[in-house]
């Protein structure tokens, strides 16, 4: 079947490319088909062989076709876009385990951020090219900018870098500023992938207690004198899983112990923490011994892997070093990226609207479960604990069995610090509210 370029504009071997394409699409042309030689469909055509051999070379460059040295070419067999964009790894039932943004204005973001990048050469050739772990003046002045409008400082350029992400800081932290053996403090409930991080580094992981409050200061202070750490590293305005936030006393304790014992504070601010909530930083307080952790990932989407760092001056060399034996630089194209959400507004924009939907979520959870804490900060997850009747293992997989996921408390324990009978909810792993209340009722009925 010869296709028909009768109507179609342009170039011939576009017309001729895009022929193909749509019989290939149609079905028409089954995968695994033998396209004709170039000579004879130039023949049958009327058109140089040349112009078929452009359209063939189009054909492949569309993912259409497949070149077989020596045999032609052939129809490759095609996934549909939801086959092909489908998870690798996907699981059945209702996730309340995973801790992601909700996906609301960002797409059409996406696509007007990339529309304006299409109308712009410059730009388009120098997000292509290699740089320093410095990166592009524009991308540091933009972010820097924010950064200080948002906790109305002064910045200097060199106390802001780009990362992938915040889990990508933290490994770079830990790189730079420890070695095997040193001790890290940490609050004893702990983002488990820090834990982690901390295994395969060799460095050992020492927890601190924490209430309703945040980290308790007076069991910093015996840590520190009992194992003079390296580093203390603390989830200050939405503990992660607990969701609790730090007091303004306990900050200011907390600084004042770290500055007594030279311990360096990392502060990860990645979690979401809805506006009216936000605290400012220790990083704006005591600038000279803490690091910030920053990430877009909670606060945009999660697909963009591109976080920050916020550091005392002097530290900068070790960091840029371990930067650059991980990654050298973050791709320019996704800060690019971020900083035209930062710039437009759309940033701003898609907070305004997670924190809308979380309001509505936290309704939810109060119908059927319970109302939150005054001290319990409306983020992502809820920390639900379990009357002693109901232990958290076995509730975890009761609901796993019920299609219900969720994070056993224990997955967040820091060492020996202790039984934890709680579970952690991630209000936003559900796509829907509906699916959420769906979860919710299961969860109620497996803990009442």
């Amino acid at each position: 079947m010869l296709p028909q370029l009768h109507g179609r504009k342009g170039p011939k071997y576009k017309a001729l490319a895009e022929a193909y394409a749509d019989m290939i699409d149609n079905g028409e042309i089954k995968a695994g088909t033998k396209l004709p030689s170039q000579r004879i469909l130039s023949y049958q055509l009327g058109v140089t062989v040349g112009t078929v051999t452009r359209a063939y070379q189009e054909l492949s460059l569309l993912g259409k076709t497949l070149s077989v040295v020596g045999s032609g070419t052939y129809v490759k067999e095609t996934l549909s876009a939801d086959s092909y964009y489908h998870p690798l790894d996907s699981q059945q039932g209702i996730d309340l385990s995973l801790c992601r943004p909700l996906i609301v204005s960002q797409q059409q973001h996406l696509h007007n951020a990339l529309q304006q990048m299409l109308g712009q050469p410059q730009a388009q050739s120098a997000i292509l090219d290699y740089f320093s772990a410095d990166g592009l003046c524009g991308h540091s002045d933009t972010l820097r900018q924010w950064l200080n409008q948002r906790w109305h400082s002064k910045l200097t350029p060199e106390r802001v870098q780009w990362t992938y992400g915040g889990q990508h800081g933290l490994s770079v932290i830990l790189q730079a500023l420890t070695r095997s053996g040193d001790t890290v403090l940490t609050e004893g409930l702990c983002y488990g992938e820090f834990i982690h991080s901390c295994a395969q580094l060799e460095r050992r992981i020492q927890p601190v207690a924490i209430d309703d409050q945040g980290l308790v200061a007076e069991d910093l202070l015996l840590q520190c004198q009992r194992h003079r750490p390296r580093l203390l590293y603390l989830t200050p305005n939405v503990q992660n899983p607990t969701a609790v936030q730090l007091s303004a006393q306990r900050r200011l304790q907390i600084i004042d112990i770290c500055r007594r014992f030279d311990v360096l504070i990392i502060e990860d601010g990645v979690m979401y923490c809805p506006p009216e909530q936000r605290q400012l930083p220790l990083a704006s307080i005591a600038p000279d011994i803490t690091v910030y952790v920053g990430s877009f990932s909670k606060y945009f989407a999660g697909g963009v892997r591109v976080g920050y760092l916020v550091l005392p001056a002097n530290l900068r060399v070790p960091l840029l070093k371990a930067l650059r034996s991980t990654c050298m630089h973050v791709s320019p194209i996704l800060i690019d990226l971020i900083c035209r959400w930062l710039c437009s507004g759309a940033m701003e924009e898609v907070d305004n609207h997670i924190a809308m939907e979380l309001r509505a979520r936290y309704r939810i959870l109060t119908q059927h479960l319970e109302r939150p804490a005054d001290h319990v900060i409306q983020g992502f997850n809820y920390w639900l604990t379990l009357p002693p009747q109901h232990q958290a293992e076995q509730v975890t997989k009761q609901l796993y069995e019920l299609g219900v996921r969720v994070r056993s408390g224990q997955q967040f324990c820091v060492g020996g610090y202790g039984q934890v009978n709680a579970i952690r909810l991630s209000l936003t792993g559900p796509k829907t509210r509906d699916e959420l209340r769906a979860g919710l009722e299961i969860v109620r009925s497996c803990v009442r």
